[in-house]
């Protein structure tokens, strides 16, 4: 027993009986006891840092009010503070006042500690509370030095403006380096990142930039609200929309050329209430489609991908959530598929990878080009294999899977949770249960997870409430090839230490856990009668294929991935 627990214990707030079935809750949320305490109303926040504080000799500080100077929060990186839960809140000379929000997490000490001598700084360590911790990151503010020199001459024409009373018009101020500059540089820092979307979203004081890396968004810039509207129209003016139309959404692109790489961005405009949100998808063109196995897929999942597109005719679709990587997946199949003998034309919405030598077609509702519409008139262009965005609707559907009985070869996204779900899905779009046997070739069900970083990623044991259920999923694993390697006896997962490498976040890149259907002459017969997804979980066993949920343990035994992306992705 922890001291935190017998503190607590001997001041009469818990029996010890108590805290055993505290800590089993917390793991089964996935909560620190911590937390758990806090919850179950035991005790208060700021009474919980105290009894900490008291614990490893450390002074409590209230940040939950504080308002903590931008100059403040930009001496420590804002990777290195989400991951260790910590901020910097006082900063006089070469002193430096930190506060944790754990003070039992030993790297994150270490790692400040290592900060502070390297910097040359004095280090005072404080405890906070969770809520305190997250009122000062609300403020926090990492960008590089050029784009807080953008911001501040900016901040000063736009004083020297009100001052004279100067009324210039919208597109001269935005044609002013300092905006040119910011948007310049957020794009560049963004494909610095890897980063796959950038939003930027109006406050009442304060607007903010967001960067979604490896699935995940962070705050990456605030500024004033005042600015907003400026570096809205600059990303409209390079995107070739309207600057003046503020009451509609808009959608455009812009092409630009960095580090010789040249880069797509799909901008996207969205009216709130008071102000525009815009986000840009970063797509690289003529860039390298990757492959299916660079993507994440094993060896038998290829092999039995390899065989079905092989054949001139059927439906393959890939299903799983948005951002889940399907139309990565499609793309890297249209790229195995793609040579001389072949005429291959895509419909989509909205086109995201320019491929050589396929016919992409974008949707645009506006002008009756729409999914059907527009696969009507792709079956009068001759075509072998036909790519369809997305099946949203019944008469795409059928318009599919028809086409799949005419001698085409068609491969398409759905939106269903796992394999099991995308024929019931089909079923609800009205789609007989005769067409979808006689047409549909293979299902993919596929998930995203974050890699870890292999600078820093450290083995560890897994935690003792997921072992037994781990070890019932690998007894179940048909392939047992994929387990070479692992070593069954410790069951030895990885964790992300964080490092520079990665960008201390301990994760670097993303991979594909997936599941797999195929049609057989089984499943036609538990299609042509009255079925259950039971029926449906029973031919996959028969069929010998991993599920998700298996794949995502492999990956994570194998230091692909952590076990905290297993969770993620097999708990949704």
């Amino acid at each position: 027993m922890n001291k935190l627990a017998q503190l607590l214990i001997n001041k009469g707030m818990i029996k010890e009986s108590d805290w055993d079935v505290l800590q089993s809750e917390a793991a089964k949320a996935h909560i620190r006891i911590e937390d758990q305490l806090v919850k179950k109303k035991i005790i208060s926040e700021k009474n919980l840092a105290n009894l900490q504080g008291e614990l490893f000799g450390l002074p409590f500080i209230d940040l939950e009010k504080a308002d903590i100077p931008r100059e403040m929060l930009t001496v420590i990186p804002q990777a290195v503070a989400e991951n260790y839960e910590l901020v910097l809140f006082e900063k006089k000379g070469h002193e430096v006042k930190i506060a944790l929000v754990d003070p039992s997490n030993y790297r994150a000490i270490e790692a400040i500690d290592f900060w502070a001598k390297k910097e040359g700084y004095k280090l005072s360590l404080y405890i906070t509370t969770l809520s305190g911790y997250r009122n000062a990151m609300k403020n926090y503010v990492v960008v590089k030095k050029e784009v807080h020199e953008a911001l501040d001459v900016l901040e000063q024409q736009h004083a020297s403006d009100a001052r004279g009373k100067r009324q210039e018009k919208l597109v001269e101020i935005i044609r002013k380096a300092p905006v040119a500059k910011i948007v310049a540089l957020m794009i560049q820092e963004a494909v610095d990142l890897n980063t796959s979307d950038i939003h930027i979203e109006p406050g009442s004081a304060e607007s903010r930039i967001r960067f979604r890396i490896d699935g995940m968004l962070k705050t990456y810039l605030a500024f004033p609200t005042s600015f907003h509207t400026s570096i809205v129209s600059r990303i409209k003016v390079l995107a070739d929309l309207k600057i003046d139309e503020t009451r509609i959404p808009q959608d455009g692109r812009i092409r630009m050329n960095i580090y010789g790489q040249d880069i797509n961005l799909r901008v996207s405009t969205l009216p709130l209430i008071d102000n525009e949100k815009v986000v840009m998808r970063i797509l690289p063109t003529a860039s390298k489609v990757i492959t299916l196995q660079e993507l994440g897929f094993w060896s038998h999942a290829l092999d039995d991908l390899n065989r079905i597109i092989a054949r001139p005719t059927g439906v393959l679709l890939v299903s799983g959530p948005t951002g889940s990587g399907k139309s990565t997946t499609l793309y890297s199949l249209l790229t195995a598929l793609n040579n001389d003998k072949s005429n291959i034309t895509t419909l989509e919405d909205p086109v995201e990878y320019f491929l050589s030598g396929v016919n992409q077609v974008q949707i645009s509702t506006e002008v009756g080009l729409t999914f059907a519409s527009g696969l009507r008139a792709i079956l009068r262009q001759d075509p072998n294999i036909v790519m369809v965005g997305d099946i949203r609707d019944n008469v795409t559907a059928e318009l599919s899977t028809h086409a799949a009985l005419t001698c085409h070869f068609m491969l398409s996204t759905i939106h269903a949770k796992d394999v099991l779900g995308v024929i019931p899905r089909l079923i609800d779009m009205h789609v007989e249960p005769f067409l979808i046997s006689a047409a549909l070739n293979t299902i993919i069900a596929q998930r995203l997870v974050r890699k870890l970083c292999d600078k820093c990623k450290e083995p560890q044991q897994i935690p003792q409430l997921l072992e037994a259920e781990v070890r019932k999923e690998l007894d179940l694993i048909p392939q047992k090839d994929v387990l070479e390697g692992i070593d069954l006896s410790t069951l030895t997962v990885y964790q992300g230490r964080g490092c520079e490498a990665c960008n201390k976040n301990g994760y670097k890149g993303r991979t594909v856990v997936s599941e797999l259907l195929a049609m057989t002459e089984n499943l036609t017969q538990i299609l042509s009668a009255k079925f259950s997804l039971e029926d449906l979980s029973k031919e996959m066993k028969i069929q010998e294929k991993m599920t998700l949920k298996q794949d995502a343990i492999v990956k994570a035994l194998k230091g692909l991935t952590s076990i905290d992306e297993f969770i993620r992705v097999t708990r949704e």
